[in-house]
């Protein structure tokens, strides 16, 4: 029997603003230790699939962040073992990239593989009880199964959907028979489910035996199981064609809700959905008076709060129950009971055009990073940094003139028809229109000073002729 894990890591991570943006979401940074979200899901399932055997899906525009977060920056050799990083064309919510993949594995080891997937940006504590409860979950997709885990509520939460067993649910880890899915409901009916006994919230983790998944597929979401049975699973263009030609569903929606085959193992391990900045506080260590803090901090007289920020001294007096999450060009100021509401600044700052919900002032990128300095019309500063032996892409400006001053390490500069190299304290202009490229030709990290000036500034106004990164 051959196990396959699926990881699900295309989302924008909007409820944890202003740390966690659509460049820069969730599952992508490192939360609660110096590992993302995304690489802790990874690593937590070695023990039973090797890496070799893991998938993450995305998008474009994280497809080569995760790259760089899995050691994959374009050095990698055919020897080496690494995830396969699949790109999910449009975003069509779980059914059809689960679908996608599921029908790769297929192909790749026929019927009775098993499947598990993972959304890449939760949080587990208890890794060892979760490798138990996912033991038994394969062993019962195994039967010919599609299988999912279910968290007991401990309080009446409106933000999760749940799922209704057959039977109340015991203390100890059980396998149930799915009654009922039910969607993100009101304050008093999660009150009157918790009071049932019969209700689990809906974890978002599956375990499916891949013949029956596409069986049940071929049912209940005949449109999605043709699009990607009749596709070519590691052809681009035939992929593409068969995201076009569905619609969005969740695979709750289209299968789950449907089928008879569907269980639900319930264990207690630890699991976060780190929906929001009061979730990510009641999983995170505690000192004596209940804080939580990241980054510099001076407290005095404050309880039950959580402090997050970076360089920046963030200094708290008198203040009990509040978050605090402090970014370059963005600070939250809230009541812990309040985070929830995050999403209604995310739309606030969407209809005023902004981009602090889109990417953070220092931007990553496959070669390493910039950070803008400052922007105002007509300029631009930005702080560069390259790795070794890394380069940026061929490329001409429509727009706009750069001039590059070394602040550390060795560049190699292509000038229109000349190539040469530039040293610490030196300087060179590029003009508007004027094709170029800057690479780190050394062993240590190049760090420049860029100054742009031009009408247009923007990211847009770049134009690629050779990338080594494929973009």
């Amino acid at each position: 029997m051959k196990l396959c894990g699926i990881i699900l890591a295309g989302g924008s991570g909007t409820r944890l603003w202003p740390l966690s943006r659509k460049m820069l979401p969730k599952q992508l940074l490192s939360l609660t230790g110096d590992n993302s979200l995304l690489q802790e899901t990874s690593r937590r399932i070695l023990p039973i699939i090797p890496i070799s055997d893991q998938c993450v899906i995305t998008n474009d525009e994280l497809y080569n962040q995760i790259k760089k977060q899995f050691g994959m920056n374009g050095k990698e050799s055919m020897e080496e073992k690494h995830i396969d990083i699949l790109k999910e064309p449009y975003s069509k919510n779980t059914a059809p990239a689960i679908l996608w993949a599921a029908n790769r594995y297929y192909n790749m080891y026929g019927n009775d593989c098993i499947i598990v997937v993972l959304p890449s940006d939760h949080l587990i504590i208890k890794e060892e009880v979760f490798l138990g409860a996912l033991k038994t979950a394969i062993e019962k997709a195994s039967e010919g199964s599609l299988v999912t885990f279910g968290i007991y509520p401990t309080y009446p939460e409106s933000g999760y959907g749940y799922i209704q067993t057959s039977e109340t649910i015991s203390n100890s880890r059980s396998v149930y028979h799915i009654q009922r899915f039910v969607e993100k409901p009101d304050m008093k009916v999660a009150e009157r489910f918790i009071k049932e006994g019969s209700y689990l919230w809906n974890s978002g983790i599956f375990v499916f035996h891949v013949g029956t998944l596409l069986q049940e597929a071929s049912k209940y979401c005949p449109d999605i199981y043709e699009a990607f049975t009749q596709c070519n699973a590691d052809c681009e263009e035939d992929v593409e064609k068969a995201f076009a030609t569905v619609l969005p569903i969740s695979i709750d929606n289209a299968i789950m809700e449907h089928t008879d085959k569907a269980y639900v193992v319930h264990e207690e391990f630890g699991w976060s959905d780190v929906g929001s900045w009061k979730s990510l506080y009641e999983v995170s260590p505690k000192d004596e008076k209940g804080n939580t803090f990241h980054g510099e901090h001076i407290s005095i007289e404050t309880t039950n709060s959580l402090v997050y920020g970076g360089d920046r001294l963030i200094v708290t007096l008198g203040l009990d129950n509040i978050a605090i999450i402090d970014t370059d060009d963005a600070l939250l100021v809230s009541s812990l009971d309040q985070t929830f509401k995050i999403k209604e600044v995310v739309e606030i700052l969407k209809r005023r055009n902004s981009k602090i919900h889109i990417e953070h002032l220092t931007v990553d990128r496959p070669w390493s990073k910039y950070k803008i300095m400052q922007s105002e019309p007509r300029y631009k500063i930005k702080k560069i940094t390259v790795e070794s032996k890394h380069k940026l892409s061929k490329q001409y400006h429509l727009h706009r003139s750069e001039h590059w001053i070394v602040v550390k390490g060795t560049a190699k500069v292509l000038n229109g028809d000349k190539e040469y190299f530039i040293y610490e304290n030196e300087s060179t202009f590029i003009p508007k229109g004027v094709i170029h490229r800057l690479e780190n030709p050394g062993i240590l990290p190049l760090e420049i000073i860029e100054i742009q000036s031009g009408s247009y500034l923007e990211e847009d106004d770049i134009f690629r002729l050779d990338d080594d990164y494929k973009r």
